[in-house]
């Protein structure tokens, strides 16, 4: 669909106000309400409720107004994509993910990727999770991969699988000596209880999986006495397989790590406790051809562990 002018009915939007629009665009107020109204009369719909101070926008008006914003994202996009192909440069796929998520996924994904696209160039954003939604808000990464995210004024996302939490500590650790549980033949852990006096290493409280480890601690009556704060999971697990701790880690990340053969894994609570995984994005957003056959590979890397069907 053309829209003549858009960029005055987006300064209306963000002005609050006809006359402020106006005045920013160096245009008269009556020509900008004429505008608007043709538009309105074109559209068939009322895209401002007048009847407040600031305006607001109607259900229509929002929902014309993420069109217009997404298709300026996409003029953008083309015309620096096309600049790119002119100067035979090579095209950029920015993927977000944590460090440890980048380390257990990547080496399966990439090959795939570049026999599909050998000319894209993937640009790897590694952050904290909390951070991902920031670089995919900010339109400095095309997607990430991570938890939903809980702030979905400007981001979407698109759901891989829900990942099931294994409980991994030292199969010879006292607490373990008599269980035998493994990363392929998972039991559930008779009694979180038994973690409270035992070292506990946990990411910061604030991200998604620490939250929903500690109302599994609540639900249980469990108050673990010695926490260990890191943001970096491969210390986890690396101090679980040193039989220095217990570590709650995102199934499909325990399989690669080095020290499989010394750890015990166990499923928490019944039904098993697990984690939405997610496709994250910013909201009207433009995938490109190579972005969305990423993301398809990574939801079928995932689709072998997913749980939603149990």
């Amino acid at each position: 669909m053309f829209v003549k002018n858009p960029d005055y009915f987006l300064t209306i939007v963000k002005e609050r106000s006809i006359s402020k629009a106006a005045e920013r665009l160096y245009l008269s107020q009556p020509y900008l309400s004429q505008y608007l109204a043709k538009l309105e009369a074109g559209l068939g719909v009322v895209l401002l409720d007048r009847s407040h101070s600031p305006l607001r926008l109607t259900p229509a008006g929002e929902l014309f107004h993420a069109y217009l914003e997404r298709q300026s994202f996409l003029d953008r996009q083309l015309v620096s994509d096309l600049r790119d192909l002119q100067n035979k440069k090579r095209p950029l796929l920015h993927i977000g993910v944590s460090p440890w998520r980048g380390s257990t996924l990547l080496p399966d994904i990439l090959p795939l990727f570049e026999e599909q696209y050998p000319d894209v160039q993937v640009v790897l954003h590694e952050a904290p999770v909390p951070e991902l939604g920031e670089l995919a808000a900010a339109n400095v990464i095309d997607f990430c991969v991570m938890q939903p995210p809980n702030d979905l004024a400007e981001l979407t996302y698109e759901p891989v699988m829900q990942e099931h939490i294994f409980l991994v500590g030292h199969r010879d650790h006292p607490l373990l000596q008599e269980l035998d549980s493994t990363y392929d033949n998972p039991k559930p852990f008779p009694d979180l209880r038994l973690l409270e006096h035992e070292r506990v290493v946990m990411l910061p409280p604030d991200w998604r999986l620490s939250k929903l480890l500690y109302n599994t601690f609540s639900v249980h009556s469990v108050e673990p006495h010695n926490i260990l704060v890191t943001t970096n999971t491969t210390t986890a697990i690396n101090l679980a397989a040193e039989k220095m701790g217990f570590a709650f880690l995102q199934e499909s990340g325990v399989s690669r790590t080095p020290y499989l053969d010394r750890l015990a894994c166990f499923t928490v609570g019944e039904p098993p406790l697990t984690c939405p995984l997610a496709v994250v994005y910013k909201k009207n957003g433009f995938l490109s051809p190579a972005a969305r056959t990423f993301i398809d590979l990574v939801k079928d890397f995932y689709s072998r562990y997913d749980r939603a069907g149990e």
